[in-house]
């Protein structure tokens, strides 16, 4: 079993260090048994980049309802990303970003100013994705498949360009920390269903393990994959362009 111990020394060992800037996709299952359950990888995490000085944990708080229709509200709207990411939305120090598409749940050094972040296209340049370069920090990846957890490959589609997804404006009510009810619109780069195209970005992913981009280390019984974001947007924008279908693949009809 699992301790916070374990935990805190594995995610070290794999790169973590007091300071970083760190978002976290994540399978809690994928660790096998863990002494204290969820909440002890989620002290964990904030120990290894120590929220209490000078780290940031950034946890995805994802929820798609407002695409089909569905109202979302910044206090209560639940995560879809599993039982880590809800934890950390529903702990009182976090602040939650405001977008009923990809908000996140952060806590630590730069909670405020994400948390207070407002801008309306999901992967663009002012967003958490972003911010996220800008802080020269890390993205972890527990237990899951590139394909999927790796969002932030749609931040670098989008401001590199591509031609197999486009920008799509949804509308929808929302609710703000305030309680303040209203109708608004945000923005996604879908997919082009109409072309096939389906999100696959394993392979871009395999190829930054054996480009040492991406380092990977078992914890428990988890693959646990650790990337520095800038050097993952600099890796893919160029990659992209001499194949793009390491990043999505084509149905075949």
């Amino acid at each position: 079993m699992l301790t916070l111990t374990d935990l805190v020394d594995g995610f070290r060992a794999l790169g973590v260090e007091a300071g970083d800037t760190l978002l976290v996709h994540s399978s809690y299952k994928s660790f096998g048994p863990v002494d204290g359950g969820p909440q002890t990888v989620i002290r964990a995490l904030e120990l290894a980049v120590d929220t209490e000085h000078d780290g940031t944990l950034i946890m995805p708080t994802f929820n798609f309802g407002f695409n089909k229709g569905e109202p979302w509200d910044v206090r209560t709207t639940p995560s879809k990303m599993g039982v880590l990411t809800e934890l950390a939305r529903q702990d009182p120090r976090a602040k939650r970003v405001f977008h009923p598409f990809y908000s996140f749940a952060v806590l630590g050094k730069h909670a405020e100013m994400l948390g207070g972040l407002r801008y309306k296209s999901a992967y663009e340049r002012n967003s958490v994705f972003g911010k996220l370069r800008d802080l020269d920090g890390k993205i972890m990846v527990i237990g899951l498949s590139y394909t999927n957890s790796m969002t932030f490959f749609h931040h670098i589609e989008q401001m590199e360009g591509v031609d197999y997804r486009f920008l799509k404006q949804f509308t929808g009510e929302v609710t703000d920390a305030d309680g303040h009810t209203y109708t608004d619109t945000f923005e996604m780069l879908v997919r082009d269903i109409d072309k096939g195209v389906i999100t696959e970005v394993d392979p871009m992913g395999f190829l930054m393990e054996e480009k040492g981009v991406i380092k990977v280390r078992k914890i428990g019984e988890a693959d646990v994959k650790l990337m520095k974001a800038n050097e993952v947007y600099a890796f893919t924008a160029r990659e992209m362009r001499r194949d793009p279908h390491l990043l999505y693949q084509i149905e075949k009809k």
